[in-house]
C-alpha cells in the first residue's frame, strides 16, 4: 500500500511550481464571499493540516475568526455553523466523512461551503452539485498520486490557498516558483540531507515535544500527523505559553526519554528564546526559524516534511508505506455521520430550518429556555397569513436575489427569465427594488420580451428612481449628488482613511462605496456611519448589500417600489430578498407581512421568514419559492408551501 516517501518527496518541486502557476481565481472569488464572517476549516487526517492552513490564512487575511475542527467536531455544531463558511479539506473527495461535512454545513445554511480538492471528478462535487451554497474547486496536481500521507497534495492545497487568499483580500506576497527558495536553502534535495543530519539526536527518543506560534501551528500539526500515522514516534503539541502551564513537567520526568522541536517565529522570538534556554541541557532541541507570515507557514510545512523522512530513516520505517493494519482499516471505514445514531443524522426538517434561521439557535437551545412554544407560535401564523394571501404582484431585489455576486455583470440566468416571464405572462405585475441603475435596465431588457416592458417597475438606487422598464432614459446616472446628499458626499470624500480603503461613486440621489479589500468591509462601514448617524441624522442613511454600501436621502425606500404598484393593482403584494437583517438594505422592503428572505431575516416574528429548503439560498431559493406560486385563470396567486406544524419536532 502507498508509495516510498522519497519518491514523493522528489516530486514536490514540480508539484510546487504547478501549484505557483494554476489558476486561483475561482477559489479566490468563493473565499472572499466566506471572509464576510467566521471559518470552520474541516479536515480529518493529513488534510487536518490543510486545515490549519486556511485557517491561519483566513484570520490573517480576513480579521475574523478562523478554527480547524474535524468532521465529527462540526456534526456537533449545526448552530455554529449558520453563522460561519465552512471550508472542506480534502485529497481526493471520496473521503464518506467529507461527504458528510458538504451535507450538513449546507443544509444548515452555512454562507458558504467550499472545497478544495486535489482530484477532479471527485464523489464531492457530485454531491456539490445538489446544493446552491457549495462549490468544489477542483485541482489535477501533476504527481503520480498519492502515497500514505498525501504530501504532494496537502503541499499543492496549501500553496493554492495561499495565492488564493492573497488574491482575495488584496494582500501582496510573492511565492517563489523554486521550492527551495521557500524552504530557504539552495537545493531542495539539500535540505532533507540537512535536517536527517541535524535530527539524529531527535530520533533517539521515544517521544518529541512540538512547541509551535500561530504561524506555525499547521507545521506543528503537520509534524504530529504525520509522525503519529506512521508511528514513527510519540508526539506532544504545545504553543510556548500552553507548555508553560505544566506540558514542561514531561520533561522533568522523562528527560531522558524526550526530545523538542522548536518552530520558532519572528514576532514571538523573545518568548520562544527565552522559554529555550530553560530546556535541560540534556534533552535534544531541533530549532526551525520561520517569518511570522505565508511565507513562514510553508517553510515550516516544509521542514516537517523533511522532519518525517529523517524519522522514518531513523527507525527503519518507510513513512509512505508503514503498513495498516486489518483494524485500522476497518475504523477507517467509520465516518461522523454515517455510523451516528439515526436519531443525530435525521436531516432537519423544513420547520426546523426555518425557526432556527429566525431565532438563530437550535430548537433544542429554544426548547431549554422556554421559548419554543412563542416560536411556534409566530411560525404558525407567518405561515397561515402568507398562504391566505392573493397576490397581484411580486417585488424583488437584484442581486443575491435574482442574480449572483458571479453573474452581476451578465443578463439573467434562463431559469430565471422563465419564471418572471410565466409571472407576466399570467397578468401579474413584476417590481424590481435594486440599490444599482442602468445595469439591472439593460438586464432585464436584453433578458425579457419587450412586449412585457410595461407589467415591471424598477426602482433604481435603492428605490431613489422609479421608472417602468420600458423607460430607456431612466435611471439619471448623472455622477452629481444632490443637494440633500452633498454635505455627506463632502465629508465621505475629506475622510482621507475611507479614501484609502475604499472607492466612492455619487449619483443624484445615491452614494456608493466599496472596499478595496475585503479585510476592510467594517472599518469602511464604522467610517460611513460615522458620517451618516452622528453628523447628519435624520437627513440621510446608510444600507448595506452583499458587495457594497449605498448612502440615500432618509425619504428614499425600496418600500417606493412595493406602495407605487399597490397604486394600480388590485391584490397583495409578495417581497422577496436576501438582506433582510439591517443595516441590510432589504430591511425595509422586508418588514411587510407577505415577504421571503432567501437569506439574512430580521428578528421580527411578523415577517421576513427564510422558508426555503435547506440547502438552498439565493437566486435558487427564489427559483423554488416561485415554483410554489398557483396562478389562477384571474392573474392571481396563491403561495402553497410544503411546511407544516404538527408533528414535525
Amino acid at each position: 500500500m502507498g508509495r516510498p516517501f522519497g519518491e514523493e518527496l522528489s516530486e514536490l518541486e514540480a508539484t510546487h511550481h504547478w501549484a505557483c502557476t494554476a489558476s486561483v481565481d475561482s477559489l479566490a472569488d468563493h473565499l472572499q464571499t466566506a471572509m464576510a464572517g467566521p471559518l470552520l476549516a474541516v479536515g480529518s487526517g493529513g488534510s487536518f493540516t490543510t486545515a490549519a492552513v486556511a485557517a491561519s490564512l483566513f484570520r490573517t487575511a480576513s480579521s475574523n475568526l478562523a478554527f480547524a475542527v474535524t468532521p465529527q467536531e462540526l456534526s456537533a455544531q449545526r448552530s455554529a455553523i449558520r453563522q460561519a463558511s465552512v471550508l472542506i479539506a480534502t485529497a481526493s473527495g471520496s473521503n464518506p466523512d467529507a461527504i458528510g461535512v458538504l451535507k450538513t454545513a449546507s443544509v444548515n445554511d452555512a454562507r458558504v461551503v467550499v472545497s478544495l480538492c486535489t482530484k477532479i471528478n471527485s464523489k464531492l462535487s457530485i454531491e456539490a452539485a445538489k446544493h446552491s451554497n457549495v462549490f468544489v474547486e477542483e485541482f489535477p496536481i501533476p504527481s503520480q498520486g498519492d502515497g500514505f500521507l498525501a504530501v504532494n497534495s496537502l503541499w499543492a492545497s496549501s500553496v493554492l490557498l495561499t495565492r488564493a487568499f492573497q488574491q482575495a483580500s488584496g494582500l501582496k506576497l510573492r511565492i517563489s516558483k523554486k521550492l527551495a527558495t521557500v524552504a530557504g536553502v539552495t537545493k531542495w534535495n539539500s535540505l532533507i540531507a540537512k535536517v536527517a543530519k541535524d535530527s539524529e539526536d531527535i530520533w533517539q527518543r521515544k517521544t518529541t515535544i512540538v512547541l509551535y506560534g500561530p504561524t506555525s501551528y499547521a507545521a506543528a500539526v503537520d509534524v504530529e500527523s504525520k509522525l503519529t500515522e506512521a508511528a514513527l514516534q510519540n508526539v506532544a503539541l504545545a504553543d510556548y505559553r500552553h507548555f508553560a502551564h505544566g506540558r514542561h513537567h514531561w520533561i522533568a520526568k522523562h528527560s531522558g526519554q524526550t526530545s523538542v522541536i522548536a518552530f520558532v517565529e519572528d514576532d514571538e522570538r523573545k518568548l520562544a528564546d527565552r522559554t529555550l534556554s530553560e530546556i535541560p541541557d540534556d534533552v535534544p532541541v531541533f530549532r526551525i526559524d520561520l517569518t511570522s507570515d505565508a511565507l513562514g507557514m510553508l517553510k515550516g510545512l516544509s521542514y516537517a516534511f523533511s522532519l518525517t523522512a529523517a524519522a522514518g530513516e531513523s527507525v527503519s520505517i518507510d513513512p509512505g508505506r508503514p503498513g495498516v493494519p486489518s483494524f485500522g482499516r476497518k475504523i477507517y471505514r467509520l465516518n461522523a455521520y454515517g455510523n451516528l445514531a439515526p436519531k443525530q443524522v435525521q436531516p432537519p426538517t423544513r420547520e426546523t430550518i426555518a425557526i432556527e434561521r429566525k431565532a438563530r439557535c437550535s430548537i433544542q437551545h429554544l426548547e431549554r429556555r422556554g421559548t419554543l412554544k412563542s416560536w411556534l407560535t409566530a411560525y404558525q401564523g407567518f405561515i397561515e397569513n402568507l398562504q391566505a394571501a392573493k397576490f397581484s404582484a411580486v417585488v424583488f431585489d437584484y442581486d443575491g436575489t435574482l442574480c449572483s455576486s458571479a453573474e452581476r455583470r451578465s443578463d439573467l440566468r434562463p431559469e430565471v427569465t422563465d419564471a418572471i416571464t410565466n409571472l407576466l405572462e399570467s397578468g401579474m405585475a413584476i417590481g424590481i427594488a435594486t440599490g444599482r441603475g442602468k445595469s439591472v435596465r439593460e438586464s432585464f431588457q436584453n433578458s425579457l420580451p419587450k412586449r412585457f416592458r410595461d407589467q415591471i417597475l424598477v426602482g433604481y438606487y435603492n428605490g431613489g428612481q422609479i421608472a417602468p422598464l420600458s423607460n430607456s432614459a431612466m435611471p439619471d446616472g448623472t455622477p452629481k449628488v444632490s443637494p440633500e446628499l452633498s454635505g455627506v458626499w463632502s465629508e465621505l470624500n475629506s475622510d482621507k482613511r475611507l479614501q484609502q480603503i475604499a472607492c466612492l461613486e455619487g449619483r443624484l440621489r445615491q452614494i456608493t462605496v466599496e472596499t478595496k479589500n475585503s479585510q476592510d468591509v467594517e472599518e469602511c462601514w464604522e467610517l460611513i456611519q460615522h458620517a451618516t448617524a452622528s453628523l447628519f441624522p435624520g437627513q440621510v442613511k446608510a444600507v448595506r448589500s452583499s458587495h457594497s454600501f449605498d448612502v440615500v436621502p432618509v425619504d428614499v425606500s425600496k418600500v417606493d417600489v412595493m406602495d407605487a404598484i399597490n397604486k394600480e393593482y388590485n391584490g397583495d403584494v409578495l417581497a422577496i430578498g436576501d438582506m433582510g437583517l439591517w443595516p441590510g438594505n432589504d430591511s425595509e422592503l422586508l418588514r411587510n407581512d407577505f415577504s421571503l428572505s432567501v437569506d439574512e431575516v430580521s428578528s421580527d416574528r411578523n415577517s421576513c421568514w427564510n422558508l426555503a429548503s435547506p440547502g438552498l439560498s439565493g437566486v435558487e431559493a427564489t427559483l423554488e419559492y416561485l415554483s410554489r406560486l398557483k396562478i389562477s385563470k384571474t392573474g392571481i396567486a396563491r403561495l402553497k408551501l410544503p411546511h407544516k406544524l404538527e408533528g414535525f419536532l
